[in-house]
């Protein structure tokens, strides 16, 4: 079975709440905007996320796998090409500095990938 980009309608129904319900939680006006957020047509706000994680108590890549993968590795992409800039740089404390943020952060997203393949 194929995974689904988000789990907002599973989240939604397992709670018994309607398209409109949640559209209200959420404070938007029209139900068909929570609609679209399930078909995956429209892009979640950080606020519309944050409020799914605080409803259903359930962590953002629970909710939006596709989203929240896409994002990372967008974000290590970024990582892995400042840290390439950096190393060619002039070592200064600053650049040290960076350079310690950036190993630290791309060890703490790959962390949980070496998990799941044991």
């Amino acid at each position: 079975m194929a995974k689904l980009r988000n789990y907002l309608r599973v989240y939604r129904r397992r709670w018994y709440l309607t398209q409109g319900e949640l559209a209200f939680l959420l404070d938007y006006e029209a139900e068909s905007f929570i609609s679209r957020l399930e078909r995956d047509e429209r892009a979640i706000t950080l606020a519309a996320a944050s409020a799914c994680h605080a409803l259903f108590g359930a962590e953002l890549q629970e909710l939006f796998p596709a989203l929240m993968e896409g994002l990372e590795e967008g974000l290590v992409a970024r990582m892995q090409e400042l840290n390439a800039r950096l190393l060619q740089s002039e070592p200064t404390q600053k650049t040290a500095s960076k350079l310690e943020m950036l190993q630290e952060a791309m060890a703490r997203l790959s962390a949980p990938a070496e998990k799941q393949e044991v």
